[in-house]
């Protein structure tokens, strides 16, 4: 089955300088009620199904943090599905693992801006 239509295990998407609490009202309409406990650059929100995401602020150079759902049990099937409707939601940019993970980022990583979608390879 292609990463297209199989649901991965987990979600983790990267946005660039999001505001904790717009990314936290974004979740909270979708998945809500959450709850949060954050130490330092983390936070961890119990989602209301009882699943647990973590995000970690300036995870990645340049600003991105990371969303981390650990979990299947999302709206999404895929990274790229998050992180579309991230990127349609807080008009940021966000990236993901273009295709399953698995330990590299050899096909790339997927973008999303104003400019529309593309494959980047991040640490060039």
């Amino acid at each position: 089955m292609s990463d297209a239509t199989q649901a991965f295990p987990d979600i983790e998407i990267y946005i660039k300088r999001p505001d904790l609490a717009d990314l936290q009202a974004w979740l909270n309409s979708l998945m809500g009620p959450i709850t949060c406990a954050t130490r330092g650059t983390t936070t961890n929100i119990t989602l209301a199904n009882g699943q647990s995401c973590v995000i970690v602020e300036n995870a990645v150079k340049g600003g991105y943090t990371s969303v981390w759902f650990k979990s299947d049990q999302t709206p999404w099937a895929t990274d790229r599905d998050c992180a579309l409707a991230a990127w349609q939601a807080l008009g940021l940019e966000t990236r993901c693992s273009n295709g399953g993970w698995d330990g590299n980022d050899e096909q790339g990583w997927r973008r999303f801006t104003a400019a529309g979608e593309t494959i980047v390879n991040w640490f060039v």
